[in-house]
């Protein structure tokens, strides 16, 4: 275990999250922990597998209290610019396969860091593919302006997607990464200077009906929150992911590019060296519509 520890290390110490905090002490016995509970879980042939990624010596409290600001819930109250899309549960002509990565509509994995953006993250895949499949042209929007700018939500403490759009069609649009750059932390907000890209709105998926999730991401990809409270959340490694039961409560905001006939396609935001390169698949077609981790409980995509 100490050999592996110190491989771990050499891999992933120098940009652990666990830096934030001042004990160092037990880390290792910490790391430990988590290993075990790692290579228990895969001894047991289930449909994914964890591994000791760069969360590896965290206990769960850190790790929530540094990544997970969580998404609050909404009251499904939609804005003056949202619209609910009519149900449309009769379609027969559904596609079987949709992965928006082929379509070169889905911009590169991004990390919020130590930040509980999540929520900022989500809408803003959402809206990067839209400009994409709108106009050619793939930008790379600023998560950092909602952090700041959005004062409906509450920065690194966690927000509101629908609120997020609410706040990119009042004021404008969404500037650049670039002129806008990502820190990691709640800052003053600079203004709203230059949009690249403007939306005219944002419609609300039906709730807890994964065939009205289907319809919506074989248009484009939408924005979701999911329960991710689980350590098998934060250790995922690959294969399809799908969680302990039926009754999750939903904190984490991802943006759903895609679907297999098995499974849904997940952009997480925690880096490209969590998961499959980033991203996540997801159990589809289980807990009677309302999905694998709560993943139909929210959805929405921009207009």
């Amino acid at each position: 275990m100490e050999d592996r520890y110190v491989k771990w290390l050499a891999r992933h110490g120098h940009k652990s999250p666990s830096t934030r905090f001042k004990r160092t002490d037990d880390r290792f016995e910490i790391y430990k922990s988590n290993v075990q509970f790692i290579d228990a879980f895969n001894s047991q042939n289930h449909s994914f597998t964890l591994i000791d990624n760069k969360f590896a010596d965290m206990t769960k409290k850190e790790f929530r209290e540094l990544v997970m600001g969580s998404v609050k819930r909404e009251n499904r109250n939609i804005g003056e610019r949202g619209k609910i899309i009519l149900a449309n549960t009769s379609r027969v002509t559904q596609s079987p396969s949709v992965d928006w990565r082929r379509n070169g509509a889905v911009g590169p994995i991004k990390d919020q860091l130590e930040c509980g953006s999540c929520w900022a993250f989500s809408v803003v895949a959402a809206i990067e593919s839209f400009a994409q499949i709108s106009t050619g042209s793939m930008p790379s929007l600023s998560e950092q302006q909602l952090v700041d700018c959005d004062t409906a939500s509450s920065g690194c403490e966690g927000g509101y997607l629908n609120k997020a759009y609410e706040y990119v069609i009042n004021t404008g649009g969404l500037t650049t990464s670039d002129d806008y750059p990502y820190i990691g932390s709640t800052a003053q907000c600079r203004g709203e200077s230059n949009p690249a890209v403007t939306i005219n709105g944002y419609t609300t998926i039906p709730s807890l009906d994964e065939n009205e999730l289907s319809n919506a991401v074989e248009r484009q990809p939408v924005s979701v929150v999911i329960d991710s409270s689980g350590d098998e959340f934060r250790f995922y490694n690959g294969g399809v992911y799908e969680c302990s039961g039926c009754d999750d409560e939903t904190d984490h905001g991802v943006a759903v590019i895609g679907y297999e006939q098995d499974y849904w396609i997940i952009k997480n935001s925690w880096g490209d060296d969590w998961g499959e390169g980033g991203y996540m698949k997801m159990l589809r077609n289980t807990c009677d519509g309302r999905g694998t981790c709560g993943i139909t409980e929210q959805g929405y995509f921009p207009y």
